[in-house]
C-alpha cells in the first residue's frame, strides 16, 4: 500500500507540474489563412441576373484582430478570363472574425457554356501567412450544372442527410425544398458572416425522414425504376475530402439507389 501511496503522489506531483506548463498560442504575427477544401463549386444553375457574387470562404489560423486584414493571393485562369468572366470584389479576414473571404463577381456564362474555372493560391503579406500546404491552393468553378455545394453547407448535407453525392441526389433534394436547400447550413456562425440560411438540428432531422420518405414511397411505386445516383456518383468518408477525391464507381458498376445510401437516424 505504501509504494503505491508514493507513487500516486509522485503522479500528482508530476501532473501539477505539468499544470504549471504554458499552452503555447499562436501570436499575431503568426496568423494565416487556409482554404477549408481544395475544391470550390458554385452552382450558377438558372441565372438571370448579369452578375453574381461568389464567396469562397478561407480559415483563419491564429488570434482575430480588430482591424481587417488582406489576403495575399494569385489566380491562375483556367477557363475563365479575368476581366471577362469575373473579378475579385475583396479579399479579407474582417475586424473580429474568426474566418474570411475572396469574394468573385462572376459574369452570367455565355451562350453554349456550362462552366469557368479558376486556380487560386493564398500568399503570404504583411499581415497573414499561409497555412496548412496542402490547403493553400484551392479550384473554384461555377457551372450551371448540379455541384456540390460550399464547404458550409455540404458539411451538414454529409452529416444529416447522406455520405454521398451525386447530380441525380441534389436534384432530388432541391425537387423537394427548392434551391434554398443549397445555402441551408446548422451554423449560426456560418450563416451570419457567409450569407447562408440557418436551419435547427431538428429541421435536419425532419429533413432526413421526410426525404427517405419521399424517396421509399417512389421506389415502392416504381420497383424496376427506383430513384439512383448518377455516374457521377461519390462516397465520402469525411466532409472535408474534395470534390471527386472520394470513392466512385468501378468501371461497369450500376450507380447504388438514392434509398440505400441515405444516412440513417
Amino acid at each position: 500500500m505504501k509504494a503505491i501511496k508514493i507513487y500516486s503522489f509522485a503522479v500528482l506531483l508530476a501532473l501539477a507540474g505539468c499544470a504549471k506548463s504554458e499552452i503555447p498560442v499562436f501570436k499575431m504575427e503568426d496568423s494565416a489563412v487556409a482554404f477549408f477544401q481544395g475544391t470550390n463549386n458554385f452552382s450558377v444553375r438558372g441565372m438571370t441576373e448579369a452578375e453574381r457574387d461568389l464567396t469562397v470562404a478561407v480559415q483563419l489560423i491564429g488570434p482575430v484582430s480588430g482591424q481587417a486584414r488582406p489576403i495575399a493571393y494569385e489566380i491562375e485562369d483556367i477557363s475563365a478570363v479575368r476581366g471577362q468572366d469575373y473579378e475579385v470584389v475583396s479579399a479579407e479576414v474582417p475586424a473580429g472574425a474568426l474566418s474570411g473571404a475572396i469574394v468573385l463577381r462572376v459574369k452570367k456564362l455565355p451562350e453554349g457554356t456550362d462552366s469557368r474555372s479558376i486556380g487560386i493560391t493564398l500568399k503570404a503579406n504583411d499581415y497573414l501567412g499561409e497555412g496548412y500546404k496542402s490547403l493553400c491552393s484551392s479550384r473554384v468553378t461555377w457551372t450551371e450544372a448540379y455541384e456540390r455545394p460550399v464547404e458550409h453547407v455540404w458539411r451538414y448535407w454529409h452529416l444529416y442527410l447522406s455520405r454521398t453525392y451525386s447530380r441525380n441526389l441534389h436534384k432530388i433534394f432541391v425537387e423537394i425544398y427548392g434551391d434554398e436547400i443549397e445555402k441551408y447550413t446548422c451554423s449560426k456562425v456560418y450563416a451570419a458572416e457567409e450569407g447562408l440560411i440557418y436551419q435547427l438540428p431538428t429541421w435536419w432531422f425532419a429533413a432526413n425522414h421526410e426525404i427517405t420518405e419521399i424517396v421509399r414511397k417512389h421506389d415502392l411505386a416504381n420497383p424496376g425504376d427506383p430513384y439512383r445516383h448518377s455516374s457521377d456518383y461519390e462516397l465520402y468518408k469525411t466532409y472535408t475530402v474534395a470534390v471527386g477525391d472520394g470513392d466512385g464507381l468501378q468501371e461497369g458498376q450500376t450507380p447504388p439507389t438514392i434509398l440505400e445510401t441515405l444516412n440513417s437516424l
